[in-house]
């Protein structure tokens, strides 16, 4: 035990370069160690084979199977979900000096003999792979000549959330490891609830309980804030303008998405060095933004959730929604990417009609719908929110809007457009309304009776286009009208009743 025990900590030390372990970090090590026979036989037959580890994002669970996989005998599979979490993880298994390859798709056939032939007679300690490459019959047969010693998921929430959706192979995992029979298996992510555990389970261990080490999943360096927004795009230019922290990552629920605000944030603000990262990039270009955004101090990604599973960037200093996450797991799997040196860092939230829109079609008892509510409340802790959907009990607050009195209870531009509407009925259309409170200069546009108004370019500091966007909004939820009784030359002019007490016109 005393020369494990010099192991590990020389292993820690000299090639990890950390002081010491965190008390979950060396309860893993320990239980994967004594599974595979360091700690004698007797511990070995007692020990968990099947694992499931969930500790917040920047704790370091890497660290829970690189270390005791330098000290096992055989091979140490690890599968990813994703192809840039494959590439940075070879990054850092070379900084520690272990020996790794990949397996993925799209390698020729001379490519993998190469491959294989280093599994065989070189000092290759870890396959990076992925439930596509590693389902493979092919695959499948060659493994079988190996001595693996463990084999690894890491974001194993995935194999609920992807493998239902657009990752089948994810359902087959639990078919895989019977075929392969590894003497343990250990599988790793930073949010899970108990239906999410349990869910896992039974893919993965035909429902046998795992043994299970849960950290609290708080992260106490992030604070949460929530804008009600009318529109985002303006949302966003002026919060990456005036307000954020530098690096930030902006999520989208879309490719389409991800490339359009980027492009915007582009044409509005040339001086700001952002790109736009989704899964529809070929890999070239993914790598290289990657390597961009890694290295970048000063920058904003635009992406979908592709970006940052288990990448270790460690200065994020802000993340924004700008589009909810789908479930509780996803939201602080993607806030959690800011932070994760410890430093101080912001999840900024951003809520609009489409995320209410998007609530009524899915229904009340789904997870976006809970984890909208949690959101568009000003009342309990959203720290506190967050972590009882987990599962989680939490009575101290680090950082939030509600606990800090700081929640912004109303769209920048609401009270303006609102109180224009209401004191100028039925004289104005959309477009009209527009630019007189973007204070156009031009005649056509905005007569010179309409520069005398005291709105007059109240919202200078908009587009006009976004205040047509966010006029819409108003109109499409109900907080301003539209007078159909007033339809002039095909132009809707907005009514005059009071915009906080207005009902929806069906109509409109």
């Amino acid at each position: 035990m005393e020369d494990l025990e010099y192991m590990i900590s020389s292993i820690l030390h000299n090639r990890f370069h950390l002081p010491s372990l965190y008390p979950y970090q060396e309860l893993v090590i320990r239980t994967i160690l004594e599974k595979g026979g360091l700690s004698g036989e007797q511990t070995a037959d007692l020990a968990h084979k099947e694992q499931i580890v969930v500790l917040p994002t920047g704790s370091g669970k890497s660290v829970c199977f690189m270390l005791p996989a330098l000290l096992l005998p055989g091979i140490t599979i690890v599968i990813y979900p994703l192809l840039s979490l494959m590439n940075d993880q070879e990054r850092r298994m070379a900084e520690i000096g272990a020996e790794a390859i990949i397996l993925r798709g799209g390698q020729t056939n001379q490519e993998r003999e190469v491959l294989w032939y280093r599994l065989e007679n070189d000092t290759v300690k870890f396959i990076i792979t992925n439930p596509e490459t590693i389902k493979s019959p092919s695959v499948i047969n060659r493994l079988k000549k190996l001595e693996i010693s463990l084999m690894v998921i890491d974001e194993v929430h995935t194999v609920t959330q992807w493998g239902d959706v657009f990752r089948p192979a994810y359902l087959e995992l639990g078919k895989l490891l019977k075929t392969l029979d590894p003497p343990q298996i250990t599988a790793f992510t930073a949010t899970a609830s108990p239906r999410i555990i349990s869910r896992i389970s039974k893919i993965l261990f035909s429902g046998r309980i795992a043994h299970i080490v849960k950290g609290d999943p708080d992260r106490p360096n992030i604070s949460y804030r929530v804008l009600p927004s009318l529109c985002k795009i303006h949302e966003l230019q002026m919060l990456v303008s005036y307000s954020i922290q530098l690096p930030a990552v902006v999520f989208c629920s879309s490719r389409k998405r991800c490339e359009t605000y980027a492009w915007k944030l582009k044409e509005r603000l040339a001086t700001l060095p952002v790109r736009y990262y989704h899964a529809g990039l070929d890999k070239k270009e993914r790598a290289a933004t990657e390597r961009w955004f890694f290295h970048a101090e000063h920058a904003l990604l635009v992406s979908t959730s592709a970006y940052g599973m288990g990448v270790d960037k460690k200065n994020i200093r802000t993340v924004i929604h700008l589009d909810l996450s789908s479930d509780v797991e996803s939201f602080l799997q993607e806030s959690g990417r800011a932070g994760r040196d410890g430093n101080p860092a912001y999840s900024i939230v951003l809520v609009g009609r489409e995320d209410s829109d998007r609530a009524k079609v899915l229904g009340n008892e789904a997870p976006y719908t809970n984890l909208l509510h949690l959101f568009e409340q000003h009342e309990v802790c959203r720290r506190k929110a967050l972590l009882e959907l987990m599962g989680f009990q939490n009575d101290s607050c680090s950082g939030c809007d509600v606990c800090n009195r700081k929640v912004v209870p109303a769209a920048d531009g609401e009270e303006e457009i609102g109180r224009l509407c209401t004191r100028f009925p039925l004289r104005f259309t959309i477009e009209s309304y527009s630019h007189l409170l973007k204070g156009s200069r031009s005649l056509r546009s905005c007569p010179s009776i309409d520069r005398q108004n005291p709105y007059f370019g109240i919202l200078g500091t908009w587009e006009i286009e976004d205040i047509t966007v966010a006029i819409q909004s108003m109109i499409n939820t109900g907080r301003i009208n539209v007078c159909k009784a007033v339809l002039f030359k095909g132009k809707l002019y907005t009514s005059g009743k009071s915009f906080s007490h207005l009902r929806r016109n069906p109509k409109v």
